[in-house]
């Protein structure tokens, strides 16, 4: 399958406006999660933190999207996510990371969020937040970090981990969309490529959350199918969750799917770990 290129603009285009939903302000912002000094013209380490009136001891890093090109940590959907977390008693910790052309690729791209989860772990505890009930989720490239970042991290340090529409391996990319992946992994070997990505990764233990649309035109909705099926005959927690129809990018939408898909992140990252995620 290929990139359909409508949807590359259309996805842009939902970025516009406002979130939907009642803007939340950070309890601090522009905090720095990694001390040692960014290369000149890369992304700053900067996040923003928000701790609930009344938390419930769940927090999430999360982790923004945006083809690894363009993106912040106060972009639409993830306003709009905090948003929603926050109401359900939920910190968040929302940051930035180095991207093409702004300091990094891959490799730096995931060494930020595994940084950026370490910062937040270190602080759950003064913030009255429970450091065994920290999550991580990312939405689109966001989710193909998160992947490769749990699976870096040590086994019972994340709770759980949620991926929504996600670029879990790079076969279906085709044409002028093959350059991504070079520049990613700065390669042209197609093998390569897949080698880095989250579906041939280490695969973290964490129970895990995938969300997709039927109707994805970026990234196929089988990348999902098919790196549930594999999670699961490592006998993995993972479950997986189709909305029919759907496009890529729905949390930036004011569509069924993005309240539906926020009520299952925020039901996933609020269990205590378990043996099996249903």
């Amino acid at each position: 399958m290929t990139l359909r290129y409508g949807a590359v603009l259309s996805s842009l285009q939902s970025l516009r406006g406002a979130p939907g939903v009642p803007i939340v302000t950070p309890t601090h912002a522009d905090v720095r999660y990694r001390d040692r000094q960014s290369p000149r013209g890369a992304i700053a380490p900067l996040a923003d933190l928000y701790v609930p009136r009344v938390p419930n001891g769940a927090s999430v890093v999360l982790v923004h999207g945006g083809g690894f090109v363009l993106g912040s940590r106060r972009m639409k959907p993830m306003r709009y996510l905090t948003a929603k977390l926050v109401e359900a008693g939920i910190a968040v910790c929302v940051f930035d990371y180095r991207m093409i052309f702004r300091g990094g690729r891959l490799d730096e791209a995931t060494a930020d969020v595994v940084d950026a989860f370490e910062f937040w772990a270190a602080r759950t505890t003064a913030l009255g937040l429970d450091p065994a009930r920290i999550s991580l989720a990312g939405l689109s490239a966001g989710a193909t970090l998160a992947m490769l970042a749990a699976g870096q991290l040590d086994d019972g340090k994340l709770a759980n981990l949620a991926c929504a529409f996600g670029l879990y391996d790079a076969d279906h990319l085709r044409g002028p969309a093959q350059l991504l992946p070079r520049l990613l992994v700065k390669t042209a070997d197609r093998s390569g490529w897949n080698a880095r990505f989250p579906r041939h990764a280490r695969q973290p233990a964490a129970p895990t959350l995938l969300l997709h649309g039927s109707d994805d035109g970026l990234v196929p909705v089988d990348q999902a199918h098919q790196l549930a099926a594999h999670r699961e005959t490592l006998g993995l927690p993972t479950r997986l969750v189709i909305y029919d129809g759907a496009p890529h990018g729905f949390f930036n939408l004011p569509v069924p799917e993005a309240a539906a898909g926020a009520r299952e992140i925020i039901d996933h990252v609020t269990r205590r770990r378990a043996s099996s995620c249903e």
